[in-house]
C-alpha cells in the first residue's frame, strides 16, 4: 500500500505515530475524509474508461481540495518561450500566495509563490513506463515529473522542491527534488488499496503485515499530502522535513539492530558450526583455514541475505510452485511455527541444508522448472566457498540460522519479524562493512573456532563508511560535469540544426548522434576501492535519473520540429523490456511488470555499462 524510499518505512509504520500532526488527527475527521474520498471514487467508478480530464475533473482536483489545496492555479507554462513546460497545477499556501502569483505578467515566475506543483494522469495509467491509450499520451509520467521539478527549481531558486504526481487518482506519488535519486526517493501511497476499493484487494504480503492497515496507509495519506504538511512547523521546517529526518534516525537503529543481530548471533553461530561440521577440518587449525572458515561463513551469510531480500523483493517466485516448496519464505515460516510449539530440531539430521543448496545452486544456474533465471553472479559460484560444498550443516543449526536472521527484538524484547523488502541496498552494505572489523580465532580447549572483533582488520583494509552527504558531493563533483558536458553539446548542435535547411527527418536523425541520455550512458566509471560499493550503488541512482531527466530535455530542447524529437534510449528501454518478457515467456520464468519500468531498465544498463568497482 505504500513503497518508495523518502521516508523510511520503520517510521512510517511505528515513529509517526508519535508525532503531533498524528495525534491531532482524530479518528471521527479520518473517517469523514474517508466518507468523502469513497463518495468521490464512486463517482470516478461509475464512468467507463474515464480518461485524463475526466479523473482531473471528478476525482483528483476534489481530492486535493478535500486535503486542504484550495488556491490552485492550472497549466501555469514553465517555460520564457513555447508551452512544453507546463505542469497541470501549482499549489499554494493561501490566497496571497496565489493573488500574488497571477500578479505576474511571465507565468513561469508565478512557481516562486507556490509550494508544490501536481500532475494528474487519467485512472490507471502506468506510472513509469509508456502506457499510451489516448493521443495525446506521450511520455512516461514519472520521467515528466523529474524533468518538471528540475525546471521548478531552477526558476525558483530552490524555493519549491516538491510534486504531486496524482497519477491516475489511484496511487499518489510525492516526490522531493532534494532526494539523491528523485526518480527512486518518492512516497507513494495505493489509495485505491487504503479505500478497499473493489478490484483493489491486499496482496497476501499486504494482509500479513499487521502494522500496515488499510486505515493506517489512509492516514499516512492525508497527512502527508495536505497542505499543512508543506507548511513550515518547526522554524523553517514542514512536517515533510522532520519525517525525513526522524525517518533517517529509524533507518540508522533498524541498520544498528540488524547488524548487532548478525554479529552477536549468526556470525558467531556459522562460523562455530562450518568448522564443527567440517569432515575434512586440518589436525593444525591455522591463520589459512580460519580465514577459508571466515570467507566460507561470510558467503553463506550473504547467499541467504540475498535469497531473503529476493524473495520479499518479488524478485523470485516465492508465491509460486514448485519454487514454493524450496523457498525461505516457506522455510522460515515453518521454522518460525514450530518454535512457537516449542518444538525442537535434530542435532544431527539434515533436512533444511539440501533444500537451501538447491536453491543456491538453482540462483547459479538458472532453473526453468523452479521458474529462475541464472543471476550469473560469483556469490553464489560453486567454486567461491569449497567448505560449503562438503560440510551437512544439521537442523538445529539451520533453524536457529534462518530464525534469527528472520526475527529481530522489538522494544519490548520481543521477537518482530524482519521483511526485507523494507531494507535499502545501502543498509545490506553497512552489514557488509562491518564484517572487515571481525577476525577469528581458535580456541584449542574446547575445540571451537570464535569470532575476534580485530579493529586492525578494517584499518588495514582501507575501508570505511562513507556518509550520503559526502557521496552525493563526490558525485555531483566528480561526475556531474561530464554530464552536463553532454546536454551542453545536444543544445549546441540542436540549435545549429534549427537554422539548417534540410528535411525535419534527416535533421532529427543527425541529433541522435549527440543524444544526451545516449552520451550519458557511454560514460564508463570505477571505484577501485569499492568495499561495500557504497558510492557505487548511489551512482546509479543518480545516474539514472540524469537520464531519465536527459530524455525528457532533449524533446523539449528541439523546439522547433513539428515532429517530436525521441532519444535512441527510448527504442532501447523498450527492446530490452521485450526481451526480458520474451525470454521470460520462452523459459517459464517468474516476472513481475512493475520491475521492468522504465527507470529500472535504466538502472540494469548503467549497471552493465557503466559501473566498474574493485576490492
Amino acid at each position: 500500500m505504500i513503497s518508495g524510499n523518502l521516508f523510511t518505512r520503520d517510521y512510517l509504520l511505528e515513529g509517526i505515530a508519535r508525532s503531533e500532526p498524528w495525534t491531532a488527527l482524530a479518528d471521527n475527521e479520518l473517517e469523514t475524509v474517508k466518507a468523502r474520498l469513497l463518495e468521490l471514487a464512486a463517482k470516478l467508478q461509475a464512468i467507463s474508461r474515464p480518461n485524463e480530464a475526466q479523473t482531473e475533473k471528478v476525482f483528483i482536483y476534489p481530492v486535493l481540495e478535500l486535503l486542504g489545496w484550495t488556491d490552485v492555479e492550472v497549466q501555469q507554462t514553465l517555460s520564457a518561450k513555447g508551452r512544453k513546460h507546463v505542469p497541470d497545477a501549482l499549489l499554494f499556501g493561501d490566497t496571497d500566495a496565489r493573488n500574488r502569483a497571477v500578479g505576474e505578467k511571465d507565468q513561469w515566475k508565478r512557481y516562486q509563490h507556490g509550494l508544490a506543483i501536481a500532475e494528474a494522469k487519467r485512472w490507471g495509467r502506468a506510472l513509469d513506463r509508456t502506457d499510451k491509450r489516448d493521443t495525446h499520451e506521450d511520455g512516461v509520467p514519472s520521467t515528466q515529473m523529474l524533468q518538471y521539478l528540475d525546471r521548478v527549481n531552477i526558476v525558483t531558486g530552490g524555493k519549491v522542491r516538491l510534486g504531486i504526481l496524482t497519477t491516475n487518482g489511484e496511487k499518489w506519488r510525492l516526490y522531493f527534488q532534494g532526494a539523491l535519486s528523485v526518480s527512486e526517493d518518492y512516497f507513494e501511497v495505493d489509495l485505491a488499496k487504503a479505500l478497499e476499493l473493489p478490484g483493489h484487494e491486499l496482496d497476501l504480503v499486504e494482509r500479513a503485515d499487521e502494522k500496515l492497515t488499510p486505515a493506517h496507509a489512509l492516514k499516512l495519506f492525508v497527512l502527508l499530502f495536505r497542505k499543512q504538511a508543506f507548511l513550515p512547523i518547526d522554524g523553517p521546517r514542514t512536517f515533510h522535513d522532520v519525517a525525513r529526518d526522524e525517518g533517517k534516525i529509524w533507518e540508522a537503529k533498524v541498520t544498528r539492530d540488524l547488524s548487532r543481530l548478525v554479529f552477536r548471533d549468526l556470525y558467531p553461530l556459522l562460523v562455530a558450526a562450518l568448522h564443527r561440521n567440517d569432515p575434512a577440518k586440518p589436525t593444525q587449525i591455522d591463520s589459512h583455514y580460519l580465514e577459508e572458515i571466515r570467507q566460507s561463513a561470510l558467503i553463506l551469510l550473504y547467499r541467504l541475505l540475498f535469497v531473503v531480500y529476493a524473495e520479499d523483493r518479488d524478485l523470485l517466485p516465492d508465491n509460486q510452485e514448485p519454487y514454493k516448496s524450496y523457498s525461505l519464505t516457506t522455510m522460515r515460516g515453518e521454522i518460525a511455527d514450530r518454535i512457537s510449539k516449542l518444538q525442537s530440531f535434530s542435532p544431527s539430521l539434515a533436512t533444511y541444508w539440501p533444500k537451501l543448496r538447491a536453491v543456491f545452486k538453482a540462483i547459479s544456474e538458472g532453473d526453468d522448472t523452479l521458474g529462475i533465471p541464472p543471476y550469473n553472479g560469483g556469490l553464489f559460484a560453486k567454486d567461491s566457498a569449497p567448505i560449503l560444498d562438503r560440510v551437512d550443516l544439521p537442523d538445529a543449526v539451520v533453524a536457529e540460522l534462518i530464525y534469527k536472521l528472520s526475527h529481530r527484538e522489538d522494544e519490548d524484547s520481543k521477537p518482530r519479524y524482519i521483511n526485507y523488502r523494507d531494507l535499502t541496498v545501502q543498509q545490506l552494505g553497512t552489514i557488509y562493512e562491518r564484517t572487515l572489523e571481525y577476525g577469528l580465532r581458535y580456541d584449542a580447549d574446547s575445540d571451537t573456532v570464535l569470532v575476534d572483533a580485530d579493529d586492525t582488520a578494517r584499518h588495514e583494509s582501507g575501508s570505511y563508511y562513507t556518509p550520503d552527504s559526502l557521496v552525493s558531493l563526490i558525485i555531483e563533483k566528480a561526475v556531474g560535469p561530464f554530464v552536463e558536458e553532454r546536454l551542453q553539446a545536444f543544445r549546441e548542435e540542436a540549435a545549429k540544426l534549427a537554422k539548417d535547411k534540410r528535411p525535419i527527418e534527416t535533421r532529427l536523425a543527425l541529433l541522435q548522434g549527440f543524444d544526451p541520455a545516449l552520451r550519458i550512458l557511454e560514460l564508463r566509471i570505477c571505484d577501485p576501492s569499492m568495499g561495500s560499493g557504497h558510492f557505487l550503488v548511489n551512482l546509479v541512482d543518480w545516474l539514472a535519473d540524469k537520464v531519465l531527466a536527459a530524455i525528457a530535455e532533449a524533446e523539449l530542447i528541439v523546439d522547433w520540429s513539428d515532429k517530436p524529437y525521441r532519444s535512441p534510449v527510448l527504442a532501447s528501454i523498450e527492446q530490452t523490456r521485450t526481451d526480458i518478457i520474451r525470454q521470460a515467456t520462452v523459459h517459464k520464468w517468474s516476472f513481475v511488470i512493475e520491475h521492468l519500468d522504465d527507470r529500472h531498465i535504466v538502472r540494469r544498463t548503467i549497471l552493465k555499462r557503466c559501473i566498474y568497482g574493485g576490492g
